[in-house]
């Protein structure tokens, strides 16, 4: 077939963004250090260009429906967009997140003599990451996930000088590059299986599985390697050790990297959940790596000094809670959390410079008492209370499906420490009246916004009938178990914090385990840092 091209004006407006700021990859490192605030300036006019892009398309895409085109094709390649609902809501998220870090570095490192090297991969970054979520097929998906990756390794390593950026990075490197054989992987074998890469086609043909029910066993091995390739770009145990160590880096590669970077390995099973559920292996393999890298990066986040040590920790413990939601087969409301997290993580970061100057205004409570059985029993009975009514209120009901009842018992545990915490330190009828308010607000909130992604995203994840495995039931058990163990240690930590053994996990898990020096040594064996 020959090559064509061929375009319509919401099309443009789709590649307007990731074209502007891929277009940065012609700019050459002298001529950016030594015009930095032109490069400032466009680098600036540059994001906000693709923020408004990405404002206009969510709103005609919210309007009008899906965007598919295919701009050139020749023979089975082909380069087009695919911009569907879940599209939109994270096309608008990077670009709002890309505008914010983007005027942010331009302060940060002003009189950084490298500094227009830097906003310029910065902005290929962005570019790159608006790129894969705008992909119309497998092997452009696969471009910008590599593309992504590789810019993001020139922020990474932006002060070679320090030996634990280059560590940290070259630990990312390797990581990565597992991940893009998992996914090149996987794109052979989809078009052995379908023999297409096209989203559209690709779904189709999903569905079609779905109906029919009579599902190839040539699609488990397409399914675990996409979901080992989530697993590897998002961090989880055993290979999360680099992003804790990344934090040599500048804040706004922090920032950028935490609130959308790290999200492409959950978007690629949010994309591809028409084909990952085909495979319940893979989605127990999910949900299994999930709550355990969750369960681990918890305990080691509680235990750490360092303020964006805290925060990455607490990336990767949010990383795998939305994988395990994906296993789950809960896509909207991994949407939403990553959407939440995203937002919050951003805040973090930039902000993380003025925690010095707040603590010192902020009340610090020096000792907590144990918990009081009572209290805590109240706590428990009225997050039960409030999450039973609130999701009434909505019309929500758990019944007859175990998966959305685990991830509401997790909101009410949630709820229960939050109400235990404030009614601990003082149970007053004020104290326990704000609690009720606060308490039917956070759940009413969180299951309107819940019913709201469903409705937004009801076209991008069709409800289709998922066949789990037999041990199914025993992992959402054990999943429970890990989560009510988690909520009794945080409870009754004031009461055993004194024990052999609590000092023995906190030594440890204040090390993270050892899986990062294990990690280091690695990277070390086999592509050693030099210091200089």
């Amino acid at each position: 077939m020959p090559l064509i091209w061929n375009s319509t004006r919401e099309s443009i407006l789709v590649i307007l963004g990731p074209l502007l700021l891929l277009a940065f990859l012609l700019v050459p490192r002298g001529w950016a250090n030594d015009h930095v605030k032109q490069v400032s300036g466009l680098a600036a006019s540059v994001t906000v260009a693709a923020f408004t892009a990405a404002v206009l398309c969510s709103l005609h895409q919210a309007v009008f429906g899906r965007i598919h085109n295919v701009f050139a094709e020749w023979n089975h390649l082909q380069i087009g967009i695919y911009c569907d609902s879940i599209s939109a809501i994270m096309m608008l998220l990077v670009a709002t997140l890309g505008m914010f870090v983007t005027r942010y570095a331009c302060r940060y490192l002003h009189g950084d003599k490298e500094q227009g090297y830097f906003l310029k991969w910065l902005c290929v970054t962005i570019g790159a990451v608006l790129t894969l979520l705008v992909a119309g097929n497998l092997v452009l998906f696969a471009g910008a996930w590599i593309a992504t990756s590789l810019a993001l390794h020139k922020l990474l390593t932006f002060y070679a000088h320090r030996p634990g950026a280059l560590v940290a990075a070259r630990k990312k490197f390797v990581i990565s590059r597992l991940g893009d054989f998992c996914l090149l992987s996987a794109l052979i074998l989809v078009y052995r299986l379908f023999g297409t890469w096209e989203f559209r086609e690709l779904f189709a043909d999903a569905a079609a599985l779905h109906t029919s029910g009579h599902v190839p066993p040539a699609i488990i091995p397409v399914c675990l390697l996409l979901a080992g390739a989530a697993m590897l770009k998002s961090a989880q145990i055993p290979f999360h050790s680099w992003l804790p160590d990344t934090m040599e880096t500048p804040t706004p590669v922090s920032a950028l990297m935490h609130a959308g970077i790290i999200n492409a390995g959950g978007f690629m099973i949010l994309r591809l959940s028409s084909i990952v559920s085909l495979s319940p292996l893979a989605m127990d393999m999910l949900a299994i790596v999930g709550v355990c890298t969750a369960v681990f990066a918890s305990l080691v986040m509680m235990t750490q000094a360092s303020i964006k040590r805290m925060l990455a920790f607490s990336t990767i413990a949010q990383m795998g809670f939305m994988l395990l939601e994906c296993g789950l087969g809960a896509y909207s409301i991994a949407v939403l959390h990553i959407v939440a997290h995203s937002l919050y993580k951003a805040h973090a970061f930039l902000s993380s410079g003025s925690v010095v100057s707040i603590s010192n205004t902020s009340c610090v409570l020096r000792e907590r008492p144990a918990t009081h059985p009572g209290i805590f029993a109240a706590a428990v009975l009225t997050s039960v209370l409030v999450t039973s009514l609130t999701a009434y209120f909505w019309g929500v009901s758990p019944l007859g499906n175990p998966d959305a009842a685990l991830l509401n018992s997790i909101l009410l545990m949630s709820l229960a420490y939050w109400l235990w915490t404030m009614w601990n330190q003082s149970i007053t009828p004020r104290l326990v009246a704000v609690g009720l308010l606060l308490a039917g607000m956070l759940s009413g909130l969180y299951f309107g916004l819940h019913l709201s992604f469903q409705v937004l995203l009801s076209s991008a994840f069709p409800v289709f009938r998922v066949h789990h495995s037999p041990g199914h039931g025993v992992l959402l058990f054990t999943i429970w178990t890990f989560f009510v163990g988690m909520l009794m240690l945080q409870s009754q930590l004031p009461q055993w914090e004194s024990s052999a053994w609590c000092r023995s996990l906190y030594v440890h898990a204040r090390n993270g385990f050892y899986f990062n020096t294990l990690a280091n040594r690695a990277i070390q064996a086999v592509w050693p840092v030099r210091p200089r």
